[in-house]
């Protein structure tokens, strides 16, 4: 066979187009190539739609394998419950401190120090509102407020411990007895810059008074108010916690002293203690952020009513004599009597078979109640 020997010769221009031709003939070779490979794999998923991809989850290192290989799952260990706070049991011959706490209006929430006090007194002031007065023995929290004045119904109860009283302000009657009884007293008009401070820097807001520990023993102090006292302590406790005799169950408990004021406790069987409410909604200590939980509930029925010609509808609150109530703890109520034979003696609670109630350890709150109130306890 006679070969036959092709020349031929490019230019320069001729040598760039061959040169282009043969890159774009062996890219298009490469690509149906890896096609070829891939396409066996690509054609498992579902064509136009989109798929999220969840990662394997981590091997858990506590986890153990069966005979099987199967992972046999951990039931986690709980974590131990928090243990309640120990209660700081009110000493004899320690005198305590009182401190009236504002209740009006959302504005004093939350307040301070009513869920750490031993001993919380709720009565009523003029126009259906109420106030405390909390009462501490070697326990005084962070914050106290926010701090009001003083109604003269309150130092009957107060003259029941000898307790140094912390207000600011007070009524026309209560003013004439604070000096009558000789109660050690600070006042925060008297003596507010050293002792009170505002919260906020709203000057019409009077719903935002605090104090707290140094600032009140620093005053008592420079006055020289004794911190000990003869006063034997009201109540008694039993040593390890003790439920009621009786049928009378108690868990849930409600008090409607007016529609501006009404308080509730809701009973906690794990804890043996009650949730309070204030105008149906859990009540918080500002010092804990956390709800605050009571023992002891003793509720009793007092007589009040308005005082005559009084402008700012104050009232007057009988606490001299004798009447009904209910004492409640651990989930049971029982119904008691109490009585009081003079503004300065110390009121008795006994039950319908004349004993002494005994308090379980942990706070207690004294709910003082117009006869005319709403009580349930279910």
């Amino acid at each position: 066979m006679k070969k036959i020997k092709i020349n031929i010769k490019l230019n320069k221009r001729g040598k760039i187009l061959l040169f282009v031709a043969l890159f774009c003939l062996s890219t298009v070779i490469t690509v149906i190539l890896i096609g070829a490979f891939k396409a066996p794999r690509d054609n498992q998923q579902s064509a136009g739609l989109e798929t999220e991809l969840t990662p394997a989850p981590e091997q858990n290192d506590e986890s153990e394998t069966d005979d099987s290989g199967t992972v046999a799952e951990i039931t986690p260990t709980p974590e131990p419950a928090k243990p309640e706070k120990e209660f700081i049991f009110p000493k004899q011959g320690v005198r305590p401190i009182a401190v009236m706490i504002d209740n009006e209006t959302d504005k004093v929430l939350p307040q301070g120090g009513i869920g750490i006090a031993q001993i919380v007194y709720e009565m009523i002031v003029e126009y259906g509102d109420t106030r405390y007065m909390a009462i501490f023995w070697d326990n005084l929290p962070d914050l106290i407020g926010p701090v009001r004045s003083s109604r003269h119904y309150f130092l009957d109860y107060l003259m029941e411990y000898d307790a140094i009283y912390a207000h600011i302000g007070w009524s026309d009657y209560a003013y004439r007895d604070l000096e009558k009884y000789e109660i050690d007293n600070i006042d925060g008009v008297s003596d507010a810059s050293t002792v009170y401070w505002d919260l906020t820097t709203d000057k019409s807001n009077y719903h935002d008074s605090y104090t707290k520990p140094d600032r009140l023993n620093r005053y008592i102090e420079r006055v020289g108010y004794s911190l000990e006292t003869d006063v034997t302590f009201p109540f008694s406790y039993h040593e390890k916690d003790t439920d009621l005799p009786g049928q009378m169950t108690a868990g849930e408990v409600f008090i409607k002293y007016h529609k501006n004021s009404t308080c509730g406790y809701y009973y906690d069987p794990d804890a043996k203690n009650y949730k309070r409410t204030r105008q149906g909604e859990y009540q918080i200590d500002r010092n804990t952020n956390e709800i605050i939980r009571v023992k002891n509930i003793i509720i009793m029925f007092v007589r009040n009513e308005p005082i005559p010609g009084d402008k700012q509808g104050r009232h007057n609150v009988y606490t001299v004599g004798s009447g009904e109530g209910f004492f409640i703890t651990n989930g049971k109520a029982q119904k008691i009597k109490w009585s009081k034979a003079s503004r300065t003696a110390q009121t008795k609670y006994r039950d319908e078979n004349g004993n002494d109630i005994v308090l379980n350890p942990g706070q207690t709150w004294i709910q003082v109640v117009p006869l005319n109130a709403e009580v349930r306890i279910n």
